[in-house]
């Protein structure tokens, strides 16, 4: 199982089209993109396509800002509402001349959206100016929808300077993830040009195969520079050469998270909610606790119940962390629910914990004495969902000699209570500063090594057994 994503759904095997990579922007960072764009060709009329995961919701968001000093600027983004928004306002009207804001919610952390503005001030019918698309569906009920004049001049696509990831005059920073962004400039286009619906009715990207205009672009994040050229972070494929320069974003924040390979998170959404950690960062790939004396626990955005699956954590920090799977009937009821939850607290074989101090939970029950781990090691899980077992090791060493390719004999498991049941990773901290960093095959931080599943899938500091698997939906969608 998976939770729903658009464009990396579990059924989703390969396409003709694949998307390699994406951008993390971690908002506690001031990570942005930015570029003062050309003479546009026509700033009656452009198209803006391009895939979200978010990471933040409840707080107000910008995909893409643009200013040009004083009362004229604009906005692409989501509300503190998490409603997506487009603002647009040419200082010499004194109020906004364009402003949508949608009645649908965007809430789904572990899902990739696609999202297209098509604008023509030119149309003759006002409510087909500002037409807006997500996964492929036209979007028609609005909270707000004052659509522009006709043939207005939009100050996006004017010659102003324009930021991806953040609002140019505050302070608010995207969070979460972008990729495939196409910018076309000087046409109006639907959906069906970026994107299409797969045999199993999930809306997958397509490759845009049309033209740009002057100031357009397209975004792949494939290079990992800085600087606003052909090997930047934000290079334009397009042809154009309408480079971004990247600010407060680094090599690691180029992932392989995408929306037709979508990998495994924590999830800000699945906490035990008296006692919630403290944060969420880098797309939710890392998890923090500052203070809390009771367990702070979160589960993954992924659950499976066939298969064997790897990942790494790595703990930094003095506080105490356990790292291992929990069941998500448990995770969505009584673990979110109560005060100090962890997966092998309570008897049932809910799940299984691995602490820093050497000790298992599992079933209500501890078995202390095992190898013990500390800040900056990292900690491999390998679950083997098929046999019901689980492995734990620190820095290369499985912990009892264990082997994870044993099958059915489980030498030197961990723990071989496993049910017949969806598991997530899950990992839960308490008192002072730590984090869980996760590396579900896409790590916030540098991998000294670099070894990938059998499948090419995911990037690890440690060999991946023969037979395990990175949590991605390339992965689920074949052996979950």
């Amino acid at each position: 199982m998976v939770f729903t994503t658009a464009g990396g759904g579990a059924n989703q095997l390969d396409t003709g089209y694949n998307i390699d990579n994406s951008l993390r922007f971690n908002d506690g960072d001031s990570p942005y993109l930015n570029r003062t764009f050309a003479t546009p060709t026509n700033r009656k009329k452009f198209t803006f396509s391009a895939w979200y995961k978010r990471s933040t919701l409840s707080t107000t968001q910008y995909i893409i800002s643009y200013d040009s000093g004083g009362l004229s600027m604009g906005i692409i983004g989501f509300s503190s509402a998490d409603k997506f928004i487009i603002y647009d306002r040419d200082s010499s009207s004194g109020a906004a001349d364009i402003d949508y804001n949608t009645t649908q919610l965007f809430r789904d952390v572990s899902a990739w959206y696609h999202i297209v503005v098509s604008m023509d001030t030119t149309d003759g019918t006002s409510g087909d100016r500002v037409k807006i698309y997500v996964n492929g569906t036209r979007v028609t009920s609005f909270d707000i929808s004052t659509a522009p004049a006709q043939n207005y001049d939009t100050i996006m696509n004017s010659a102003v300077s324009h930021d991806i990831g953040r609002w140019q005059a505050g302070s608010s920073y995207y969070d979460g993830y972008m990729s495939e962004i196409n910018y076309v400039d000087g046409q109006a286009l639907d959906s069906s040009y970026f994107g299409e619906t797969d045999d199993n009715g999930v809306w997958i990207p397509k490759v845009y195969d049309g033209t740009y205009g002057n100031s357009g672009f397209f975004l792949e994040f494939k290079q990992t520079g800085t600087s606003a050229n052909s090997s930047g972070m934000g290079a334009d494929t397009s042809g154009n050469d309408n480079h971004f320069s990247a600010n407060n974003l680094a090599a690691t924040d180029v992932t392989t998270d995408t929306p037709t390979n979508n990998f495994c998170t924590w999830n800000p959404l699945q906490i035990n909610v008296n006692d919630p950690p403290t944060a969420f960062e880098e797309g939710n790939t890392v998890v923090n606790e500052t203070s809390n004396a009771d367990w702070s626990s979160t589960a993954g955005t992924q659950a499976i119940s066939n298969g064997k699956w790897y990942w790494e954590v790595k703990y930094v920090g003095g506080g105490s962390l356990m790292v291992g799977a929990i069941r998500q009937g448990y995770a969505s009821t009584t673990f979110q629910k109560t005060s100090n939850a962890y997966a092998g607290k309570d008897s049932g074989d809910y799940g299984f914990n691995y602490r820093e101090n050497g000790t298992f939970y599992f079933n209500g029950s501890t078995d202390a004495g095992n190898t013990t781990f500390g800040s900056n090691d990292i900690i491999m899980i390998a679950l083997d969902m098929d046999n019901q077992a689980i492995y734990t090791g620190k820095n290369g060493t499985w912990n009892d000699s264990g082997d994870p390719t044993s099958g059915s004999s489980k030498t030197g498991a961990s723990y071989t209570g496993i049910q017949d049941e969806f598991y997530s990773p899950t990992v839960s901290m308490s008192s002072s500063d730590v984090d869980a960093q996760a590396n579900f095959g896409n790590a916030s931080y540098s991998i000294s090594s670099g070894n990938s599943d059998a499948n090419g899938y995911g990037n690890f500091e440690y060999a991946v057994p023969s037979g395990y698997y990175a949590l991605c939906t390339k992965n689920l969608a074949q052996y979950g």
